[in-house]
């Protein structure tokens, strides 16, 4: 019921995000084991990062399933080039009417 109301009431684009977000944060915990995450400035390479991992983490969410493929490709690509020079972690989240996909993986800093 209160799902329900968050639709009804808020944007379906920061829904989608939030949820993205909320999927990757269990995520970063239970699967990639990040620790703590700290939040990035606005304009960095990636959301968040992990001091203790090395690791930076970046979300994305859709609403189209056909997207997750390029959109994980983009978000790998930009998380690597990060200003830390560690590796990255990329959760995106596809929320369809199809079915429900999540994309996640885990890439080593990139060698100079």
């Amino acid at each position: 019921m209160k799902a329900g109301r968050l639709v009804a009431t808020m944007q379906q684009k920061p829904l989608v995000e939030m949820a993205s977000i909320a999927l990757a944060f269990i995520l970063a915990r239970r699967l990639l084991a990040l620790g703590q995450l700290d939040l990035n400035d606005y304009g960095e390479r990636a959301d968040y990062r992990s001091p203790s991992a090395e690791c930076v983490l970046e979300v994305s969410g859709t609403e189209d399933s056909s997207e997750l493929g390029r959109r994980h490709r983009e978000k790998v690509a930009q998380a690597l080039d990060n200003s830390y020079g560690w590796g990255a972690c990329v959760v995106v989240c596809a929320f369809s009417v199809k079915g429900h996909r999540i994309r996640v993986s885990r890439h080593g800093p990139v060698e100079a």
